[in-house]
């Protein structure tokens, strides 16, 4: 049934002037928010940034009005006019397009034409920082601006109510005091949502109606039911056809306001009817976001409205859903899963899925030793300050959910957030970035020293400086457009230095209080050692990693022997990962998916695209876009210095699922010359297109693949939770012999620089690992494992 959406009335904004710039300087702070001493910021009183599923869900009268003013002041903000400056498009509009200069800061970013670009230049515009070390930091304050126009919302929405509907002046009170101490919500996407057993958007990112609590005053105001449109489902062009009433298409504002114009991506594309995959993205004809929700239509057809269907805004959450379950593998559809024969409790879901294991990872102790490591996709060359645990970055987790939860495939359905210029108009992209802060201010907690130091600290002649001697960013770089004051002559901007603390920016993270509360009670006051122990302990718990399946099997015995480097010590396991270095200009910025699955190779009978053929993948997230104005001086140098990035995809996991649902007391002796024969991997542009042999040969010579055995253990701990499995990873030596011969594969006679394994702090707990591999074995392709003969 389709709910008419009620118009919220506009009021206007008091704003500074046109000239004048919008200071960012967060939410009030409550009067009583109280500061404890040490090097971990906790201060007790200070509001939270809650979970969505917890914040729509609550039952709590406060929390309530909290989330019925979030809804309703989404709502308001998502339809004040593109030429405004504080209104949801503009500030969306930071990211990406439409390239137009905010707040008095200078211009951002663009790309040349593709006839007229030099070697280098940017791929695509927009303020935002990606594949630098300020990725984390950039939108730190960004998220901040985004929070203070919500709740500069929600204030004018209490005001109406007040003056428009005679709301008595003690609901006045109590709504805000609501307001006051709401903090803008995140999606935890590497946990699963209660209702379902795999990782998939909560219901509130996928219902087209959600139930708010508005003062029993004006509730005729609102729908009966107490059912809303949910504004967390897309974002709507707020400028109408004066017509038809119905939103205009990105690319064809009024004609006062064409000056905010979305393009498509590439701005300069064939035209149809096309003659190859298409590999372009029409933005400029949809008029709403979309959410694996655009598809091509007939071939012959030429023109672009009737060619592309989802123009007008399709959320399929079915696809989304699919897409996020694929990435936590339970093994074949059709088979008995191995994965749910043992135990689940509340706090103790032992098997986790490469997204958790991901993230499990990237917190793991000494798995990535410095802040580049952490923050992002940058690469510095083996030998030069970069383990090859270093490959998991927040940065890298964070493009493939931008991926996942968008599309990027014609096939499947593309949406707005796999795209750069694009991305931050989706609604589910402030839910997702506020949730990579929430992963930022963990990392801070856990690693108090590692910020910007990047492993080279103390040298000015190096500090900062990748391999490719291009200037890394530094703590002290302005983060623009972003302003601190308002009306400021001086036009001062955020730096990573000035928002380091999130505290002073007056929030902080639901789970980051509660574990700093429980340290308070169980030691009388906060230590900040014990803090971190009990937050590592509460990691290990909400994100489960390997160790939590190999601590399920030792439980039963099941380990098999092929993943012990020694058969006596259990807790023990060889860990199997793939890096990936990769070039993200290769296709002049257009994003690209590198897919890996273990299967029969491309041209054989087999289920390649099956959930238990799937491994993972790297995206991209890139933009190609060209303007005929200036180009990005950092990309461009990052470009001409072949500066590549680089990303991990753990294999451990899908290999125990993947054997072990189909032959249960398997050995896993073999499992390398098992790789060597069944890992594969393609790359996919965006849109779809498979990128063939000449082409891979001639955009994809600075690819490198490489499959990696190391030694994972579980460290003992004192956790309270049953569930906190602490593990930790080294010894790590490529394979070259897996991948080689394979497309960007290892040749055997050059290894990565450094090939040394990397020895963490626990060198002592690790044993040599076996390298010769059976001489006699025998291959069954069916179901696709290596058995050896007994």
């Amino acid at each position: 049934m389709r709910i008419d959406r009620v118009k919220p009335t506009i009021m206007g904004d008091s704003l500074p002037p046109e000239d004048g710039t919008y200071g960012i300087k967060g939410l009030p702070r409550p009067p009583n928010a109280v500061r404890y001493p040490g090097k971990i910021p906790y201060v007790k009183g200070l509001p939270v940034r809650k979970e969505i599923s917890s914040l729509a869900n609550s039952d709590d009268p406060k929390e309530r009005k909290q989330w019925t003013l979030f809804v309703l002041a989404l709502e308001r903000f998502k339809s004040m006019p593109v030429d405004d400056k504080l209104s949801y498009f503009q500030i969306a509009g930071i990211h990406g397009y439409p390239e137009v200069a905010w707040d008095g800061a200078p211009e951002p970013k663009h790309a040349p034409e593709k006839k007229t670009k030099k070697a280098g230049d940017q791929p695509f515009g927009g303020y935002c920082n990606h594949n630098s070390l300020n990725f984390p930091a950039w939108h730190r304050p960004y998220m901040l601006l985004f929070e203070q126009r919500v709740w500069e919302n929600m204030k004018l929405i209490i005001n109406d109510w007040t003056s428009e509907h005679g709301l008595p002046i003690s609901e006045t009170d109590e709504w805000y005091t609501a307001a006051k101490h709401w903090r803008m919500p995140y999606w935890d996407w590497a946990r699963r949502q209660r209702y379902h057993e795999e990782l998939v958007c909560p219901p509130v990112l996928t219902q087209g109606a959600v139930r708010i609590y508005p003062p029993a005053t004006i509730k005729n105001q609102f729908p009966r039911s107490g059912l809303y449109p949910n504004p967390l489902l897309e974002f709507e062009n707020p400028e109408k056809d004066p017509k038809t009433g119905k939103p205009l298409p990105f690319g064809s504002m009024p004609g006062n306001k064409a000056k905010w114009n979305i393009q498509d991506n590439p701005i300069v594309h064939d035209e149809l009817p096309l003659k190859k995959d298409c590999d372009w993205a029409p933005w400029s004809k949809t008029s709403a976001t979309s959410r694996y929700g655009i598809f091509k239509g007939e071939e012959e057809e030429k023109d672009p409205a009737k060619y592309f269907t989802g123009l007008e805004g399709v959320n399929n959450c079915g696809k989304a859903n699919a897409s996020l379950a694929r990435v936590h593998e339970n093994g074949p559809d059709d088979k008995p899963r191995w994965s749910t024969m043992d135990q689940h409790s509340k706090d103790h879901t032992w098997n986790p899925g490469s997204l958790s294991d991901a993230v499990n990872r990237m917190f793991s102790k000494g798995y990535n030793p410095n802040w580049g490591q952490f923050a992002s996709t940058k690469w510095i060359a083996e030998g030069k300050g970069c383990p090859k645990t270093g490959y998991i970055s927040l940065e890298y987790i964070h493009n493939n959910i931008h991926n996942l939860t968008g599309g990027s495939d014609y096939a499947t359905g593309m949406g707005h957030m796999s795209d750069v210029p694009v991305a931050a108009f989706d609604p589910i992209f402030w839910l997702h970035h506020v949730q990579i802060d929430r992963l930022l201010a963990v990392w801070q907690c856990l690693n108090p020293k590692l910020w910007f130091d990047n492993g080279q600290s103390g040298d000015s002649d190096t500090a900062g400086m990748t391999a490719s001697s291009v200037t890394d960013d530094k703590e002290t770089d302005p983060l623009e457009p972003f302003h601190k004051k308002d009306n400021d002559p001086e036009k001062e901007v955020w730096t990573a230095q000035a928002c380091r603390d999130w505290t002073e920016l007056n929030y902080q993270y639901d789970d980051l209080a509660e574990v700093a509360e429980r340290t308070i009670r169980k030691y009388g006051r906060f230590i900040s050692g014990e803090f971190q122990r009990e937050l590592r302990s509460h990691i290990d718990t909400i994100y489960p990693g390997t160790g939590h399946l190999i601590e399920s099997m030792e439980t039963s015995s099941n380990t098999p022997d092929g993943l012990r480097p020694s058969q006596h010590q259990n807790g023990l396991w060889k860990d199997y990962i793939i890096n990936v270095v990769y070039d993200r200009y290769a296709l002049d910025g257009l994003s690209y998916t590198i897919q890996f699955f273990i299967g029969g190779p491309p041209g054989e009978d087999t289920t390649n695209f099956e959930k238990h053929n799937y491994v993972g993948h790297v995206y991209s997230f890139g933009g190609r876009q060209s303007t005929s104005e200036g180009s990005c001086r950092n990309c461009k140098r990052q470009a001409e210095a072949q500066v590549l990035s680089c990303a991990q995809v753990t294999l451990t996991i899908h290999l125990l699922h993947r054997i072990r649902d189909y032959v249960p007391d398997h050995s896993f002796e073999g499992v390398e010359e098992y790789l060597r024969r069944y890992l594969w991997w393609r790359v996919v542009k965006y849109g779809g297109e498979v990128v063939s042999e000449e082409g891979f040969k001639r955009k994809f010579s600075k690819l490198q693949i490489s499959v990696l055995r190391g030694t994972g253990r579980i460290k003992p701990c004192n956790a309270q939770s049953a569930g906190s499995i602490s593990s930790l990873y080294s010894d790590y030596v490529p394979l070259p012999e897996v991948t080689y011969g394979k497309p960007g594969g290892l040749r055997l006679d050059k290894v990565p620089e450094n090939s040394e394994p990397f020895i963490s702090q626990n060198k002592s707990a690790v044993q040599p690992l076996p390298t010769r591999l059976p001489q006699k074995a025998k291959y069954d392709i069916y179901p696709l494992v290596y058995l050896p003969v007994h």
